[in-house]
């Protein structure tokens, strides 16, 4: 598989559009050759794809929209160890010039990507085909959950949901058809067989 980084830079040329049609932070991961990602939009963008992890943990969150101090509340999930089959993102519609509204579609049909541990904020999360985990902890507080204290919404003593991998099982924790209206995604790997960036108008 290649790594983003090391495809050529004309491949990626739509991601150089203006920023708030997609991430300053996808885009220079994307271009600058590193291992990680971010997508990230104050006005949300849709999510799709089949996921299976090591570890999942969620618990309540926020994330600010739109102008500074305006908090949106979130599901906060974390994966670790995840890997994804197929992948679509569509970013919010923007005006880049009076008359021309654009977003972008971000797609791939590889069906093994790994992304490692991802840090996802949404406004909801749905698995409409089913959802499988083990040893799972419901109603254990965020603090015991492991959850980092500097987050934001966090709150030590809130509740959380926990799946944890038994020993020598990878991959347990199974989101078939994964659909998220997401805020931001953090991905600690992003490496692709194939990659469809395309301009929406």
């Amino acid at each position: 598989m290649n790594k983003l980084g090391h495809t050529s830079l004309g491949r990626f040329a739509a991601v150089t559009l203006p920023a708030a049609v997609v991430s300053a932070g996808m885009g220079y991961a994307m271009l600058s050759g590193m291992v990680g990602a971010v997508i990230s939009s104050t006005d949300g963008f849709t999510l799709s794809t089949n996921l299976t992890a090591d570890a999942l943990k969620m618990r309540t969150g926020a994330t600010e929209v739109g102008a500074a101090n305006n908090n949106q509340g979130t599901i906060y999930a974390q994966t670790e160890g995840s890997v994804a089959n197929g992948l679509n993102v569509v970013t919010p519609r923007v005006e880049v010039l009076p008359g021309l509204s654009l977003n972008l579609g971000i797609t791939s049909a590889d069906t093994s990507i790994n992304l490692g541990d991802v840090a996802l904020n949404a406004a909801s999360l749905n698995t409409p085909s089913g959802a499988s985990m083990a040893n799972v902890t419901l109603g254990q507080s965020q603090a015991d959950a492991g959850f980092d204290s500097t987050g934001r919404g966090y709150v030590a003593d809130g509740f959380a949901l926990q799946a944890s991998q038994t020993a020598g099982q990878s991959g347990e924790q199974v989101l078939n058809n994964l659909s998220a209206q997401a805020y931001a995604v953090q991905l600690s790997s992003l490496s692709l067989d194939n990659l469809s960036i395309r301009l929406n108008p």
